[in-house]
């Protein structure tokens, strides 16, 4: 790696050069920030966003099964990858099962009344 002022060679992890005294690196290392993970999925498991988003609606009938189904391929994936998610797919995992369970009590009872 070169300095783009003074064209000096550095070391490639460099961040300034030790001549001229030029930041060589603009980036922010997001991964790095302390809780930026939660909000922008940055290293997620695409099966987790999309879990959670399903055990957001999962108060609708059709999204509940899904939740559960879609919470543990993404748990699966996090864990075989070694990424981010599982907190995402653990939560359409209980949602999930809370709300298909409300909803077979709810036809059981309505059958049988």
């Amino acid at each position: 790696m070169y300095c783009t002022k003074c064209g000096t060679e550095l070391p490639n992890d460099s961040k300034v050069c030790f001549r001229c005294g030029t930041q060589l690196s603009q980036e922010i290392d997001i991964e790095d920030s302390s809780g930026t993970h939660l909000l922008i999925p940055i290293n997620t498991s695409i099966y987790c966003i999309i879990a959670g988003y399903l055990g957001l609606f999962s108060v609708l009938l059709i999204f509940a099964p899904l939740a559960i189904l879609f919470g543990i391929l993404g748990i699966r994936d996090a864990k075989k990858k070694k990424i981010h998610g599982t907190g995402r797919a653990y939560f359409a995992l209980i949602m999930g099962v809370t709300f298909t369970i409300i909803f077979l009590t709810l036809i059981i009872s309505g059958i049988f009344s």
